[in-house]
């Protein structure tokens, strides 16, 4: 154990804390809205635009722009407002423990999605200095969270790139990363 591991500890318990506070149905129905309303918008952001062209001038690049982060938007603020209406619910429907310890449990969930997502960066850096690359690789959390963060992103190449698209980019199979 080094100095990472303290230190990505330190980091999970806050997102656990901030989930606690959140609660449950916010911080789902948040992480809902930011998956569902960035593959919405990475479906429909170009047939959305087609509809606009006319009525404003502007460069279709632009519009389609504009349309991916309203659609994106659209999405993430509605799964917004129905987590905030369950989460004030739940004072009534007497699931306030419930709400509480299931948002430790995705706030931490959430907070190890983004630790690793950062681990795997930093380990992809290639001017990172090499002392601190090896802390990172003697660090007990660090490895699990790079893994974790290679599955992330696999699921999210399969899942958002059409297997067309995906070798048209990457015609040898290497992967982006």
């Amino acid at each position: 154990m080094n100095i990472v591991d303290p230190i990505l500890l330190v980091l999970l318990l806050l997102f656990g804390l901030r989930g606690y506070f959140k609660g449950l149905f916010r911080e789902s129905f948040s992480l809902l809205g930011l998956i569902i309303g960035f593959m919405v918008a990475v479906r429909y952001d170009e047939p959305a635009a087609l509809l606009w062209p006319e009525s404003w001038k502007l460069s279709l690049l632009v519009v389609r722009v504009l349309t991916f982060v309203g659609l994106f938007f659209v999405v993430y603020f509605t799964f917004s407002l129905a987590g905030w209406l369950l989460h004030r619910s739940a004072k009534f429907l007497f699931l306030q423990v419930v709400n509480r310890i299931g948002g430790i449990v995705v706030g931490m969930g959430k907070g190890a999605a983004v630790l690793a997502l950062v681990i795997f960066l930093l380990a992809s850096f290639p001017l990172m200095p090499q002392r601190t690359r090896q802390k990172i690789d003697e660090s007990y959390l660090a490895p699990p969270l790079h893994h974790f963060a290679q599955g992330l992103i696999r699921i999210g190449k399969a899942n958002l790139v059409p297997q067309e698209e995906s070798a048209i980019r990457d015609p040898e199979g290497m992967g982006y990363f």
